[in-house]
């Protein structure tokens, strides 16, 4: 909760730096969460998962309709059904079942410039940022994992009508400071070769010049290396693949 007051300010706070022409997009959002741990065999160690309904959140978009600074915010949180084993025990994937508690929060902060059809029929938006993750994971003691992140994206939106856009937006992103923390041990792993990339498909709908609702499927990847070792322990590899439904309003400047 704390969390998600903060951005909310931060980004209403900032918002009064713009100029006009800007637009503000608030949404609801219900995440499938999908989340791996493997071997160097590639045989699966732990998984967290979650169908949509169970991990849910709001984003929060201040962006130019052309060009100009952009900032962006989300948080979700909810429980995970978690498969694997027990700490130390030797016993195989599957041989432990529980419920994990997750806070998943990301800040984006960048630049936008798009390139127009003269006749209005399509837009290019291309994008260059900087952003931060972090995963808070709760499973009988906590892992948080979080690291900055390079981002670079472009998107296509085709106007179907006066009142209909459809469009697609991938971003590829990159880790720096990648690091895990747990406290079991009080121990911090250095993650390895943390990359990822996010596809957004919109709809939006408009509904007078002030104002429009939208729907949009978002789908996240990140890949992890496995970590450093600590203590005698260490942070195998994984994979996130999250698929997001957002359904919300855009305000117009």
């Amino acid at each position: 909760m704390l969390n998600r007051s903060i951005f909310l300010i931060t980004l209403l706070g900032t918002s009064s730096l713009f100029a006009s022409n800007y637009s503000l997009s608030v949404s609801a959002d219900a995440t499938k969460f999908d989340y791996a741990e493997t071997d160097s065999s590639g045989s699966l160690l732990d998984t967290e998962r979650a169908d949509f309904g169970k991990v849910s959140g709001l984003s929060v978009t201040m962006e130019p309709r052309y060009e100009g600074l952009y900032f962006s915010a989300s948080y979700a949180n909810g429980n995970t059904d978690y498969v694997g084993s027990l700490i130390d025990s030797g016993d195989p994937y599957g041989s432990y079942k529980g419920i994990t508690t997750n806070e998943v929060s990301d800040y984006n902060f960048g630049y936008k410039s798009t390139a127009r059809d003269p006749r209005g029929g399509w837009e290019m938006p291309v994008t260059i940022g900087v952003g931060y993750r972090r995963w808070l994971r709760q499973l009988g003691y906590d892992e948080l994992y979080d690291w900055g992140y390079y981002n670079v994206g472009i998107g296509l939106h085709y106007r179907m009508s006066s009142i209909m856009t459809i469009g697609a937006d991938a971003s590829y992103r990159k880790a720096f400071s990648a690091q895990m923390y747990e406290n079991w041990h009080g121990y911090t792993y250095n993650l390895n070769n943390v990359y990822g990339y996010k596809i957004t498909v919109p709809f939006e709908l408009k509904i007078n010049q002030a104002l429009s609702t939208f729907i949009a499927y978002n789908y996240e990847f990140w890949n992890i290396d496995k970590s450093n070792s600590v203590g005698g322990y260490y942070e195998p590899d994984s994979e996130t693949n999250n698929e997001t439904v957002s359904f919300g309003f855009k305000f117009n400047f």
